[in-house]
């Protein structure tokens, strides 16, 4: 018995679109890592006493719109420079047809090396994918990549991206990692226990950990990070908010409220303890003048440590 024409047409765009479906599930998988760890970076300068310099955003893709992805990546660049960082932790560094891949185009405008990996998306796919980045004037060593569990949701992924760096303070372990939202509350306290049981074996030295954990300080899973993990701004400032979320408006003056803090800069792994933090501050924390308005680099400020030996 033959089908009727509009069943089989109804056929096989079912499985047209299962099979798309498909092929979107399997390439929006978290990416190998990418960049240029070594070779790039522009000759680095002494400083009188030995430190390093470290630095924290998240950058707001702001999918699909893209909003003044360009101007507020060189607002980025521009405080990059001021801060004269070593070492800058990125999270929702995208790919988009408006700046192509955010970590090199930073890179390449501050002459520093990078490593990048995919989280969520594709560029191939749908033009569009984000992931972490890890930027830094020394060379990058061993860059890989940890998937983190549990996954919240089918095509939401997330992940850790690491790297050694070799600091006039010695060997250091950076990771840079973006946990998922409140919206799945249970999915965030397990990744942030798996992120902590995952650093324990991941290096014999100092690991710093930054990045935006979408968790505010006094949630369990964050008290549970206390007696291992150093709060840099804790350390620094044991009585300020120190809030880093969320700008509302790109376009909003110097007056926009914050509301919380979940991004933060850890210290943690063996030797942590013979390591100090100089200083610790909130960095990317003010919109510029633009088009005779306002605009902020991004919907969260970030956070700039120093660390020196004790």
């Amino acid at each position: 018995m033959r089908l009727h024409r509009s069943v089989r047409t109804l056929l096989a765009v079912l499985a047209a679109l299962a099979l798309a479906g498909f092929w979107v599930s399997q390439a929006s998988r978290p990416g190998n890592v990418e960049g240029c760890p070594a070779g790039c970076a522009r000759q680095v300068d002494g400083r009188p006493s030995p430190e390093v310099r470290i630095a924290s955003l998240n950058l707001l893709h702001d999918f699909p719109r893209f909003g003044y992805i360009r101007e507020r990546l060189e607002l980025v660049a521009r405080e990059i420079e001021a801060l004269d960082a070593d070492i800058v932790l990125l999270q929702e560094a995208a790919w988009t047809p408006k700046t192509g891949l955010a970590a090199r185009r930073l890179a390449e405008r501050l002459g520093m090396n990078y490593v990048y990996a995919r989280a969520n998306g594709n560029r191939w796919a749908i033009l569009f994918e984000e992931g972490e980045a890890v930027l830094s004037r020394y060379p990058l060593e061993g860059a890989g990549v940890q998937l983190l569990e549990p996954q919240p949701a089918p095509f939401e992924q997330r992940i850790a991206l690491y790297a050694t760096v070799r600091t006039p303070i010695g060997p250091l372990t950076v990771v840079s990692v973006h946990l998922t939202t409140q919206k799945h509350p249970e999915a965030n306290a397990g990744q942030v226990a798996f992120l902590a049981q995952w650093v324990k074996g991941l290096t014999p030295q100092p690991v710093v950990v930054a990045g935006d954990f979408n968790a505010a300080p006094d949630m369990p899973q964050m008290r549970l990070l206390e007696p291992e993990w150093l709060d840099t701004w804790r350390a620094a400032h044991p009585d300020m908010e120190g809030f880093t979320c969320c700008v509302d408006s790109l376009t909003a003056g110097p007056q926009e409220p914050l509301e919380k803090r979940i991004d933060y800069v850890f210290l943690a792994g063996a030797g942590a303890e013979e390591l100090r933090v100089v200083e610790a501050r909130r960095a990317f924390d003010r919109p510029q003048p633009a088009g005779g308005g306002w605009l902020w680099p991004s919907d969260h400020v970030g956070i700039f440590v120093v660390l020196a030996p004790r």
